[in-house]
């Protein structure tokens, strides 16, 4: 069989990291390595991870965010496969065995499994993707089937088991994208080479974070930083799909729209008057969401009372 490197970014999770190494630790089918690296955390992250120190490769760097933690540790990693988990996040112990068989089967490069919140709810339901798909089934959907764009949530990066060289020819993760990095990479995956899927609840995702995050933010100027790069995401899986499935375009088109129009709001709330009608403008298409288009002509036609109204709701 191959062997499969683990990485697992962290940073200031001193008291949730050695659960996540423990659950790599305790898998049937045990990882070639375990790569932690430390992205500048200032807390006791080393200390803790004392006890398991013999049993991983412990990287430590300079904060840099979580997207160049995991392009460093895929660099260093010196498996054929790679498998990535969040340090508040587990897996179930069957997890890369279960992988292990799919990609063997299939003879794929990519795999993912279902991931649950804390109550056992599956948070990436593959069964709305593929009624078909039965629990513990194991299944291959080529490049050329493009269902998963048709459905809100892809499945989680925590669940994802690739070939290190299809993350290579993927471009790793873009290191300019603050949010929506993990959806870029996981889009140019599964339409590059494919993706088998295994429907079993293996992946346990800690939904209540002790860091906040950059999605924790209800800052208005941070939020428009964000919309920016899901738009970024949204129009380049929009050109790529359209050659190869114009339904499942017009759904990634759909969700670009509503990020535009969200870029209006923002963009209003900041006072920013040109840039509120410009995206407003953009995003007056005959098709998307009435909501964004109701709230793009808001802007349009009634500017001054549309600032007002968004300076309120964010606060600003």
């Amino acid at each position: 069989m191959g062997s499969i490197s683990v990485i697992i970014p962290t940073y200031n999770r001193e008291s949730q990291i050695l659960g996540a190494v423990s659950s790599v630790i305790a898998q049937t089918l045990g990882p070639f390595e375990i790569i932690v690296v430390d992205d500048g955390s200032t807390d006791q992250t080393a200390e803790v991870l004392a006890p398991v120190m013999d049993r991983i490769r412990y990287i430590k760097t300079v904060n840099g965010g979580v997207s160049a933690a995991r392009n460093r540790g895929i660099l260093e990693a010196r498996g054929e496969w790679i498998a990535f988990l969040d340090s508040d996040d587990t897996w179930e112990p069957t997890k890369l065995e279960h992988q292990w068989a799919a990609v063997s089967m299939a003879g794929s490069e990519v795999c993912f499994c279902v991931s649950t919140d804390e109550q056992g709810e599956p948070l990436d339901d593959l069964h709305l993707m593929d009624p078909n798909l039965v629990r513990g089934a194991k299944r291959f959907y080529p490049s050329s089937d493009c269902r998963l764009f048709l459905y809100s949530r892809h499945p989680f990066l925590q669940s994802l088991l690739v070939l290190k060289s299809a993350l290579i020819r993927a471009g790793l993760f873009d290191e300019s994208l603050k949010v929506a990095e993990d959806t870029h990479l996981i889009y140019n995956l599964i339409l590059a080479s494919g993706y088998s899927v295994v429907n079993e609840r293996l992946v346990n995702i800690c939904r209540e974070r002790e860091v906040p995050g950059l999605s924790d933010s209800v800052d208005a100027a941070g939020a428009f930083k964000r919309h920016d790069c899901y738009i970024r995401v949204q129009s380049a899986a929009y050109w790529r799909l359209l050659p190869v499935d114009v339904n499942a375009a017009n759904r990634v088109r759909n969700n670009m729209l509503y990020f535009v129009s969200r870029q209006a709001e923002l963009a209003c709330a900041l006072r920013r008057k040109s840039l509120a009608r410009k995206y407003a403008m953009a995003g007056l298409l005959p098709f998307g969401k009435w909501k964004s288009l109701c709230r793009n002509l808001f802007i349009l036609v009634l500017y001054p009372l549309a600032e007002k109204a968004f300076v309120k709701k964010w606060g600003v």
